[in-house]
């Protein structure tokens, strides 16, 4: 009898040992609770309304914004004019004290126009060599929100530039099938933004949530900030779901002709309601930087693309690059923050603790908490119930630092909610 509770024992402590040896998270669970209740309105124009929500300061807001693209625009530059008009000059001065970190991954005229004449000349650049590429509306938009805010469309123009010049590392998953058996959902979409917590991006996080004009596209929404567009993260009515990452191992051809990346997701968002969409969409672009871009909708449920210049791979749970730290696993297509292919097995670590059960809760206590992803903000994207989980890191300041949104609360919105909002 005591042969084989010491034999029980010494199993039981081999297992955990060896549990703890692989395990490479570094994170706690996020057990702090969701905010749940309606967003309340603060403000109106004439062809916007902006809501507030959350329980941490700076609260998420919320701007609806209706009509032609240059009305959207209008719209977002009067309800976040204060906003705009505090965090263009702060993203400015920020990156030209950062930038020096970003030299490395720069072509060398772009570097060498930086040296010279600053990071307006780069970002200036940057829109000469894409403008052809990029849609009207955009820029429609963009005069909208300078004559709102009052902000130059120059700056504007600057700041949607800005993802072109520094990328982000970041975290992507989704989960259908087997590995959400037990939750009653059909896909669960992650999104998490790993980019420099050291600037003014964070203290003005907002939730746009588009209504455009016939001829314009569906429904849409983005995770941002005031005065920025493009997409980084987002879910639309169609329903479909977006994110990326930096795909920094890429050692190919590269160009810096063709749409800005960040637009290209929007029109995604915009645009498009099957895979076979938004992937057309992304293999007949001309593109410019490497990334990996998850696309996510519950009838084809998730791929993630391997985007560069020379490349559009399709990759999902029966195709993505498997090895040691990165099992294959059905239902389910993962990409840590480490540099491709991570050998950091934290990420697969939690998703074979939690296989059958990774939804919204668990991507928010687990994933994004023990992985320590989403340093900026994260997007949880729950397609069944039409929830858009979100969370913001706290302002940064030098004495204190901030707390990365993985370690604060979730705010959630109703996006059928939000999608079917009226102008009046």
């Amino acid at each position: 009898m005591n042969k084989m509770k010491g034999t029980t024992i010494c199993v039981l402590l081999a297992m955990a040992i060896s549990i703890t040896m692989a395990n490479q998270c570094k994170g706690k669970p996020n057990l702090l609770p969701v905010f749940e209740k309606e967003p309340t309105l603060v403000a109106k124009s004439e062809t916007g309304k902006l809501f507030e929500a959350g329980f941490e300061e700076p609260k998420v807001k919320i701007a609806h914004l209706y009509g032609t693209p240059y009305q959207m625009g209008l719209a977002h530059g009067q309800l976040l004019k204060d906003e705009i008009n505090e965090v263009v000059p702060l993203a400015e001065q920020w990156v030209e004290e950062t930038i020096e970190e970003y030299l490395d991954s720069l072509p060398k005229f772009l570097a060498d126009l930086i040296a010279e004449y600053g990071v307006p000349a780069a970002l200036d650049a940057t829109y000469f060599l894409t403008s052809s590429y990029i849609p009207p509306y955009f820029l429609e938009e963009m005069h909208g929100i300078a004559d709102g805010s009052g902000m130059s469309y120059d700056r504007i123009l600057r700041l949607a530039m800005l993802p072109e010049l520094i990328k982000a590392s970041c975290s992507m998953v989704g989960s259908w099938g087997p590995a959400i058996e037990k939750t009653g959902g059909n896909l669960y979409q992650l999104r998490a933004l790993d980019w420099s917590t050291n600037g003014p991006f964070q203290q003005y996080p907002v939730v746009l949530v588009y209504h455009p004009s016939e001829g314009y596209g569906h429904d849409f929404s983005v995770l941002s900030w005031a005065g920025f567009v493009g997409a980084l993260t987002g879910m639309s009515s169609a329903p479909f779901g977006i994110c990326e990452k930096v795909w920094l191992h890429y050692n190919g051809t590269s160009s810096r002709e063709g749409i800005p990346f960040t637009f290209l997701l929007r029109d995604i968002l915009q645009f498009d309601v099957t895979m076979d969409d938004a992937y057309n969409r992304i293999n007949n672009a001309a593109r410019t930087c490497s990334i990996f871009v998850g696309l996510g909708n519950p009838e084809d449920h998730f791929r993630v693309v391997e985007y560069s210049y020379e490349h559009a791979n399709a990759y999902d749970d029966r195709n993505f690059p498997e090895y040691k730290e990165h099992p294959r696993m059905k239902g389910l297509v993962y990409v840590d923050k480490h540099t491709q292919p991570s050998h950091n097995d934290c990420l697969s670590s939690i998703l074979e603790e939690h296989y059958g059960s990774i939804d919204s809760k668990t991507m928010i206590e687990h994933v994004t908490a023990e992985l320590q992803t989403g340093d900026m903000h994260i997007g949880i994207y729950d397609f069944a119930k039409n929830f858009f989980y979100v969370s913001n890191a706290s302002p940064y300041s030098k004495k204190d630092g901030y707390t990365p949104a993985y370690e604060r609360h979730f705010t959630r919105l109703n996006m059928t909610a939000m999608f079917s909002e009226p102008k009046e």
